[in-house]
């Protein structure tokens, strides 16, 4: 992901890793955005929480941003992040 512009990507995007999405703000800054996300778990173990890592892990990693965890809600079962998009490393100039 190069921008968070586009709420539509950002929606595929965490779909795909199985994360629906209930809310998208501050994604018109370009760089960040904040993401309210359907956790579909009943009770959260060790287990359930060791895949979420796993698969947030790999979010960061295939769509090239960072992903801060700020809130894990069980009562209403929803995760709240933040994410970043990085600068591709490619687009650094050498001297």
């Amino acid at each position: 992901m190069k921008n968070t512009i586009d709420p539509v990507l950002i929606y595929d995007v965490f779909n795909r890793f199985g994360f629906p999405i209930m809310r998208i703000d501050q994604f018109d800054r370009g760089n960040f955005a904040k993401i309210r996300a359907e956790l579909k778990y009943e009770r959260l173990s060790v287990d359930c929480l060791l895949e979420i890592t796993t698969r947030l892990k790999s979010m960061e990693k295939s769509e090239n941003m960072e992903i801060q965890v700020i809130n894990i809600d069980m009562i209403h079962k929803t995760i709240r992040l933040n994410i970043t998009t990085k600068e591709d490393e490619d687009t650094v100039l050498l001297p």
